[in-house]
C-alpha cells in the first residue's frame, strides 16, 4: 500500500485551478494549513509569507487542478478481494481459452479442497461471444470447485464440482428472485446462475486479514484515480471492521462513506434490523468514516438480462428481467428504514424496478419527511418521463452509472436495442429536470478511472467506439461536477467537500492535461499526476 506523504502546511502556485466554487471559479494559488484550505486566489505575492519555515511550496507549472474526486457508488472491499483472485476481466483474458488457462494456473498451486474464485468475465467482450459454461470450467479444473462472477456481479458460472457441492441438479427449482440456466435439450444446469440462484453456492467467508490485504491494494488504485472520498455500496460488518482498523492504523487513504447491505441478498447478510436495534442513524461517524444509510436491491443488470424492464429484452418474447422481492416486502423494508432515520439507496435499473422504488418512497412520505433525506436510486438507467418528475418531487438522488455507457455500452445496445438505449443513463435530462445525478463507476463492475466516465458523459461512446446515443451528451464541466459538487451533495457534505474554497478540506488532484483544452476523444487518456487528501499527498506520479 502506498504511503501517505504528510505535508502539514503547504502552498500550490502557478496553477490552472478550477475550484467548482461559484464565487471564484478559477484561481492560480491555493494555501493549505492543517489540512484546511486557507486561501484561494490569483495573487502571486501572497506566496511570499508562506515560503519559509515548515511551509512546503509546489510549483504547478500551469497544470490543471480539480477538487478531489468522489465516487458515490463503489464496492471497495469486493474490488480489493477481486485483486487477490483469478482475474477474468476482458483487459487480461479476452477469450474463454484464456480464462481456462488462468484457472489451470491457479489450480496447480491450490489444494483441490479449496475454491477457485474469479471475477470479471463479459460474454460481449470474449472472443467466442458467449458465456463460459460448467464444461469449460471442468476442462480447466475438474477436481476443484470453481466460481467465476460476470463483470456485472449478477451472473456467475460454476463448474460441476461446485454444482455437486451445492446439490444443484436438473431437478432443482429456481429460487425466488433467481434463475438456474439449463441446457434446453438435456435439462442439465449449464453452470450459469443468475441473481439469487448464486446464493445456492456457499463460498468460504473471507477473513479480516484478507479484507484488509485487498483494501490495501484497492486504495492504491483509488488514490491513483484521484479519489479522496468513496461510498461503499455493499458495506458489511467485516468491511466496517477493516475500515476502523485501517483508520486506527492511519492507513485509510480515502474517506469512506458506508451504505450497509440491508437484507439477505447476493451472499451478504442483512444489516437493517441490527442497525435499527442499535439506534444507528445516517450521519453517524467522523470525517474519515461516516455511515450513510442502507442499500436495497430490486433488480439485476442489463448485461446479464436480469434488470426488470417494462418490455422484453431485444430478441426475446418473454424475458423482462428479475425482481428480487415483492412490491409489498420492498415497501415494508423501505418504510422501516426511513422511519428509523436511515437513508435508502435502491438498486433499480429497469423501469419496473424504478416504479416499485418510487411507490415505496411515496407511501413512506406520509410518515416521514423523505424529501429532506436525499434518498437515492442507484443506476437509475431507464426512467420514464413520469418517473423523472416524481424523482424530482421526492428530491431523490439519481446515482447515475454513466461510466457504463463506455465500459458496458455495447452490451446495452445488444440487449436493449438502439431505441431504448437512447434514453439510458440520461445525464442531460437529469440536469434539465433539476435532479442531482452524481456519476459513479460501480467498481469492480467497471474500471474505476473517473476520466473514462467523464469521457462517456461527454461523448456517449462505448468501448468499441460505437455511439451510444447523440441526445444525452453533457459538457466537460457538468461531467466533472458529477464527480465533485454533485457527489458531495449526495452525502450532505457540500459545505466542506467537492469544491476548493477557504474553510473546506484540502482534497484536490493535479491532472496531466487540461480537460477543457483537449479533444473530447482524449479525455479518457488523462491521468492524475498528484492526489491530495486532507492536505496530505496520497499519490504522485
Amino acid at each position: 500500500m502506498g504511503e501517505i506523504y504528510q505535508t502539514k502546511d503547504c502552498i500550490l502556485y502557478n496553477g490552472n485551478i478550477f475550484t467548482m466554487d461559484k464565487k471564484q471559479p478559477q484561481a492560480k494559488v491555493i494555501k493549505i494549513s492543517d489540512g484546511i484550505i486557507t486561501y484561494v486566489g490569483n495573487d502571486k505575492g501572497s506566496i511570499d509569507p508562506f515560503t519559509t519555515g515548515e511551509v512546503e511550496s509546489f510549483d504547478l507549472k500551469g497544470k490543471t487542478v480539480f477538487p478531489g474526486f468522489i465516487d458515490t457508488h463503489m464496492h471497495p472491499v469486493l474490488y480489493g478481494l477481486s485483486l487477490l483472485e483469478i482475474d477474468c476481466r476482458a483487459i487480461t483474458t479476452g477469450s474463454i481459452d484464456e480464462i481456462k488457462k488462468s484457472i489451470r494456473f491457479k489450480a496447480e498451486e491450490t489444494d483441490s479442497k479449496k475454491w477457485l474464485i474469479g471475477w470479471g468475465w463479459d460474454d460481449s467482450k470474449l472472443k467466442e461471444k458467449r458465456n463460459p459454461t460448467r464444461w469449460d470450467l471442468d476442462e480447466a479444473a475438474p477436481h476443484h470447485p470453481v466460481l467465476l462472477k460476470r463483470t456485472c456481479g449478477h451472473v456467475a458460472v460454476v463448474n460441476s464440482k461446485a454444482l455437486e457441492k451445492a446439490g444443484i441438479s436438473k431437478e432443482t427449482l429456481d429460487p425466488e428472485g433467481g434463475h438456474i440456466v439449463k441446457d434446453p435439450n438435456t435439462g442439465e444446469p449449464n453452470g450459469i446462475l443468475q441473481e439469487r440462484a448464486i446464493e445456492l453456492i456457499r463460498l468460504p467467508e473471507k477473513t479480516l486479514a484478507q479484507t484488509k490485504e485487498g483494501l490495501a491494494l484497492a486504495m492504491d488504485d483509488f488514490n491513483k484515480w484521484g479519489f479522496t472520498t468513496i461510498h461503499d455500496m455493499s458495506c458489511t460488518g467485516m468491511n466496517m471492521s477493516a475500515y476502523q482498523d485501517l483508520l486506527a492504523e492511519e492507513k485509510l487513504t480515502v474517506r469512506m462513506r458506508p451504505w450497509f447491505w440491508a437484507l439477505d441478498q447476493m451472499e451478504w447478510a442483512a444489516s437493517l434490523d441490527h442497525l435499527i436495534a442499535q439506534g444507528i442513524k445516517s450521519g453517524f461517524g467522523n470525517d474519515m468514516l461516516r455511515i450513510q444509510g442502507v442499500k436495497l436491491m430490486l433488480d439485476g443488470s442489463v448485461g446479464g438480462r436480469t434488470a426488470a424492464l417494462t418490455d422484453p429484452y431485444e430478441g426475446e418474447s418473454e424475458n423482462k428481467g428479475i425482481l428480487f422481492m415483492s412490491e409489498k416486502q420492498f415497501t415494508d423494508e423501505t418504510r422501516n428504514a426511513l422511519e428509523n432515520d436511515l437513508r435508502v439507496a435502491v438498486h433499480a435499473i429497469g423501469e419496473r424496478a424504478i416504479e416499485i422504488c418510487l411507490k415505496a418512497i411515496e407511501v413512506s412520505k406520509d410518515h416521514t419527511s423523505v424529501e429532506k433525506m436525499r434518498n437515492r436510486i442507484e443506476h437509475c438507467a431507464l426512467p420514464t418521463e413520469d418517473q423523472l418528475k416524481r424523482i424530482k418531487n421526492l428530491n431523490l438522488i439519481a446515482g447515475s452509472s454513466v461510466g457504463f455507457v463506455y465500459w458496458l455500452g455495447d452490451s446495452y445496445i445488444k440487449n436493449l436495442g438502439k431505441q431504448r438505449t437512447k434514453r439510458a443513463y440520461p445525464q442531460k435530462t437529469f440536469k434539465e429536470y433539476g435532479i442531482t445525478a452524481p456519476a459513479n463507476s460501480d467498481v469492480p463492475i467497471c474500471d474505476g478511472d473517473p476520466m473514462a466516465s467523464i469521457y462517456a458523459a461527454v461523448t456517449r461512446k462505448t468501448l468499441s467506439g460505437e455511439t451510444f446515443d447523440t441526445e444525452q451528451n453533457v459538457s466537460v464541466m457538468d461531467a466533472v461536477r458529477s464527480y465533485t459538487t454533485d457527489a458531495a451533495y449526495a452525502s450532505f457534505e457540500e459545505s466542506h467537500l467537492g469544491s476548493l474554497a477557504p474553510g473546506k478540506v484540502a482534497d484536490l488532484i493535479v491532472l496531466t492535461e487540461n480537460p477543457f483544452k483537449i479533444r473530447p476523444e482524449n479525455l479518457k487518456d488523462i491521468k492524475v499526476d498528484m492526489t491530495m487528501m486532507n492536505g496530505n499527498i496520497t499519490h504522485k506520479m
